[in-house]
């Protein structure tokens, strides 16, 4: 079994926005006020962080979403990267919302005047496979985070891949989810 890794988590993409540290196993979560990421992202940041281990990466939700609010989001993580010199792990901030149960779901996302971002999948067991992203009809966004799995998503993707530089990660509107 590997050791745990201690990361860092920023999602700014939605109105569930949030900052989470993993610590040891332990996933440490603050909520960030809906259209006030760049008041609260930093602050709450620092409140995580505060005398913790080293970093091995930074996990940042790419989008879609928010155009504003990711940006945000990215440009801190990628500030902090450089800084800290650690990779980040980019991720499809609409994975956040992918289900506990089995069989195919959706994952909607707000698109504003474009209607929804909708990514398709089925999940069975620990297999999940994602379709291609698109955008369609105006529908409800999904609202239930589901934190346990993208600990673990982002655990396996970084040992799968061990993250990118901060001049690599790039916004995603549905081409790279």
């Amino acid at each position: 079994m590997m050791a745990p890794m201690n990361f860092l988590v920023i999602d700014t993409s939605s109105p569930q926005s949030f900052v989470a540290l993993c610590k040891e196993g332990v996933l440490s979560t603050v909520p960030l006020p809906p259209l006030k990421q760049s008041q609260s992202l930093l602050p709450a940041i620092e409140k995580l962080v505060e005398n913790g281990p080293p970093l091995t990466f930074i996990a940042i939700g790419t989008g879609p979403g928010s155009f504003t609010g990711t940006r945000v989001g990215v440009m801190a993580a990628k500030a902090l990267s450089f800084s800290l010199k650690v990779p980040l792990l980019p991720f499809c901030s609409l994975k956040i919302f992918t289900p506990s149960t089995d069989g195919p779901f959706a994952l909607i996302g707000d698109a504003k005047s474009r209607g929804s971002y909708i990514l398709e999948g089925v999940k069975e067991g620990e297999n999940i496979t994602y379709f291609t992203p698109k955008i369609g009809e105006k529908k409800a966004p999904s609202t239930s985070l589901n934190l346990p799995f993208l600990k673990a998503f982002l655990e396996d993707k970084f040992h799968q891949n061990g993250g990118s530089s901060h001049k690599e990660v790039v916004i995603s509107y549905l081409t790279s989810c």
